[in-house]
């Protein structure tokens, strides 16, 4: 019978750990719901200069279909009127993230 040395047994259960931090690092940024504290307290410092008043998908006014859903988008808050908005703009972040940048114009 033949014994594996040590240390290659070592590297041979390192890979899978190697391979997950991989994965997790090239994973996609995406809009989180604030739960935690820490998560709503970032939220909370960033309400006050948040230049929209309608949903960054929809377009439907914060708060029409009850309270907003307020997530963190790396540590930036995005604002949706719902659960459902949140996904699409996971689907392609890019697409909405444009009107956060433009100018606030009166009424949005």
């Amino acid at each position: 019978m033949r014994l594996i040395p040590f240390s290659l047994l070592l590297v041979f259960l390192a890979l899978p750990i190697q391979a997950q931090e991989k994965k997790t690092e090239s994973a996609p940024l995406q809009a989180v719901i604030a739960q935690t504290p820490e998560q709503k307290a970032k939220v909370e410092a960033q309400i006050p200069s948040y230049p929209l008043k309608t949903c960054l998908v929809s377009g439907d006014d914060l708060g029409g279909m009850g309270e907003p859903v307020n997530t963190l988008y790396g540590d930036r808050l995005v604002r949706f009127c719902c659960k459902g908005c949140v996904k699409s703009f996971n689907k392609n972040p890019g697409k909405y993230l444009p009107k956060l940048e433009a100018p606030a114009k009166p009424g949005s």
